[in-house]
């Protein structure tokens, strides 16, 4: 008899903001490009307002350039969001042997999670925009819990040179959720930060909300595992699963098997001075993904209001509660399934200095989960999830370790590579699914940026006839678009594949080596083959309505009609030195079409190199130790995201999702 645990608390304080939002002025980070240059983030000492009536000393300024801006600041200053996490981990299993070979094991597992949000902003003025006639105040609280069970039986036994285990089991998990929240506004003698719960407001208070979440999933499992002579092996998985989110289909089936052959183990090899170790792999085998919201194959019915829902009655039209279907949801819904085929080949050499790997594999998407356009008559307000693609990726992978010593100094490198690529085999039955700036359509890669190509600027109005002799509005300084159809003019037939946010090569490398009780440690990664759309250069290298252009403007497009010279010269201007008739970003103030078009000219190649984290570290000797009776003591400091070698034109260019409207870098850090 066996038994043990693993236990874990932590508690976390978090202060978020919004990141890499398309709306302008939304983040803290397009707050600030929006503000000019020469705007102080606070007023100097003895500032005050155009009326003389307000001393500014101090206060946070408010955008010159642009009245519908946000002082960052203000986001800063007169902001309090707060995310507070409690989380416990634990569990606990038993194993009994009842006979030799037979292990019977149990384990429980609880991962439950408490998070508290509150969010309060005070009531400020910085300008007729940059205000908050009110202080506001919303509060809410989430409890989560999941519960595991996992029960097998295995039985092992050796009978000559065979060796064969079997096992089978069940597990089954619960995962539950309740939330509550509220919100209000005009809390009295808000200086107080005790004060700010929802109690305290006296306007514009909101009825509790809450609300449950609960899934659940049940699996049996069985195992057969064999091998002969330690060279022959096979294994063969079966599973069932079921899951709640598939109320029509709840049932999923997913087999398994990997076959190997370990070469090393055979005669001709055995006792070989140079290959210590070389196996093959083949496997072939299906898993499940269920990893959808509860309801989306559930007809729900909205009853919060009062959008869409409620409805205005009797005399006075005061708006009633109500509910209606927004969305008709398909309930035919059922497992995702990926089926992978795989081959590899494992080796040491080298006295077992150098190892590594090689894998090939093919990886098919079959059912898979997407949300999905339904015709516009069906009148749903958003879009059903249903299983309607097929999705293949392959690709290989390879790995280097190797490890040494020269004298007193031992060290390894270490190293990874993948090549992948990713393609829809079908989707939707044919239609498209549009995203972001991307389309997702069969024979295209996942989430593929689809848009115009960038050939250039017009430089005179005769080259923007001839190019295009259907279109209009087009003049000198206007962004010139391959015509693929060659019909005279550019629409929605003329756009293309512009690549996608998927690297085909992804690679990382460590480094170590220690002597004497120290130790470093490094760790390199990089991406390739990716592309980013960058969006945020729609907004600084546009016409200056939304924020603060970029340097890059220099290389606008600027021309002026013979009136407009007449004019200048006759007020003293040389307007030869103003004009650039040579640039190469699109006039802002052209046709539309300049910076409205999603275009490659705004997409950037997403490679980069960086050395992600590195560590130095010293260990007590062991005589320190023993007269200090400890067992280890050890000091170090550690860092990360060093430094990044890229191309790329934005502030990191790890961006999710493939387009950046200004998100966030990742912080250089540095522990000890």
């Amino acid at each position: 008899l066996k038994m043990g645990e693993h236990m874990s608390y932590s508690h976390s304080t978090g202060r978020n903001a919004m990141n890499n939002n398309s709306s302008p002025g939304a983040s803290i980070i397009s707050a600030a490009l929006a503000m000019a240059p020469w705007d102080p983030v606070y007023y100097p000492a003895g500032s005050v307002s155009a009326d003389g009536k307000r001393d500014l000393s101090g206060a946070i300024a408010s955008s010159t350039n642009f009245k519908n801006v946000v002082n960052p600041m203000s986001m800063v200053k007169h902001s309090h969001p707060e995310d507070k996490n409690e989380r416990f981990v634990g569990d606990l299993f038993m194993e009994v042997s009842p006979i030799k070979g037979l292990l019977w094991r149990t384990q429980v597992s609880l991962d439950l999670l408490l998070n508290r949000n509150r969010s309060f902003k005070e009531k400020y003025e910085h300008s007729s925009y940059d205000k908050s006639e009110k202080n506001f105040i919303s509060s809410s609280i989430t409890r989560s819990s999941t519960f595991g069970e996992e029960t097998t039986l295995t039985y092992s036994k050796t009978i000559g040179r065979s060796d064969f285990s079997i096992m089978a089991g069940q597990t089954l998990e619960e995962y539950n959720s309740y939330n509550i929240g509220g919100s209000g506004a005009t809390i009295l003698n808000s200086d107080d930060e005790n004060k700010w719960y929802l109690n305290q407001a006296t306007e514009d208070r909101t009825h509790a909300s809450d609300g449950v979440s609960r899934n659940r999933r049940l699996s049996f499992l069985g195992r057969l595992h064999y091998s002969f002579a330690g060279k022959y092996l096979g294994t063969f998985n079966f599973r069932a699963d079921g899951s709640s989110k598939f109320p029509e289909n709840t049932w999923g089936y997913f087999p398994s098997l990997a076959l190997a052959w370990r070469i090393s183990e055979e005669g001709f090899l055995k006792d070989n001075p140079v290959i210590g170790n070389l196996k093959l792999r083949l496997g072939w085998g299906r898993v499940g993904n269920d990893k959808v919201g509860d309801d989306v194959f559930k007809q729900t019915v909205m009853n919060q209001g009062p959008t869409f829902v409620d409805y205005p009655l009797g005399k006075d039209q005061q708006l009633q509660t109500g509910a209606a279907v927004l969305t008709l949801a398909n309930t035919d819904g059922r497992w995702e399934v990926n089926e992978q085929w795989n081959a590899g080949i494992d080796f040491g050499v080298l006295d077992g200095h150098l190892n590594g790997s090689v894998d090939w594999f093919l990886r098919n998407t079959k059912d898979a989960l997407l949300y999905v356009e339904a015709p516009a008559h069906v009148g749903n307000r958003y879009s059903p999830m249903s299983n309607v693609g097929k999705l293949a990726n392959q690709g290989v992978e390879i790995s280097l370790d190797y490890s040494n010593s020269a004298g007193e100094v031992e060290y390894n490198v270490g190293g990874n590579v993948s090549f992948i690529k990713n393609e829809l085999k079908e989707l939707n039955g044919g239609f498209p699914l549009w995203g972001d700036k991307t389309v997702c359509d069969k024979g295209l890669a996942m989430n593929t940026f689809w848009g115009y190509e960038f050939e250039g600027v017009y430089r005179t109005d005769a080259e923007a006839l001839a190019h295009l002799p259907n279109a209009t509005g087009l003049a000198a300084g206007d962004a010139r678009y391959k015509d693929r159809t060659r019909d005279g003019k550019i629409d929605i037939d003329d756009r293309t594949d512009l690549g996608n946010p998927f690297p085909w090569l992804t690679y990382g490398f460590n480094i170590g080596a220690s002597w004497k009780g120290l130790d470093l440690q490094m760790f390199f990664q990089g991406v390739y083959g990716n592309k980013i759309y960058n969006a945020l250069r729609q907004r600084t290298e546009g016409n200056g309505s939304e924020c603060t252009l970029s340097t890059s403007m220099r290389n606008v497009w600027v021309g002026y009609s013979d009136a407009v010279r007449n004019a200048m010269s006759k007020n003293g201007i040389d307007w030869s030195k103003l004009e650039n008739r040579q640039g190469t970003i699109p006039n802002p103030v052209g046709n539309s079409a300049n910076y409205n078009y999603d275009t490659d000219r705004l997409i950037e190649d997403g490679a980069y190199f960086r050395l992600k984290n590195v560590q130095l570290g010293y260990s007590l000797p062991k005589a320190a130790l023993q007269a200090l009776k400890l067992q280890k003591v050890r000091v170090y400091v550690s860092g990360s995201n060093i430094f990044t070698i890229t191309d790329y034109s934005g502030f990191d260019p790890e961006v999710g999702g493939g387009v950046d409207y200004g998100n966030y870098p990742q912080s250089r850090t540095f522990s000890f």
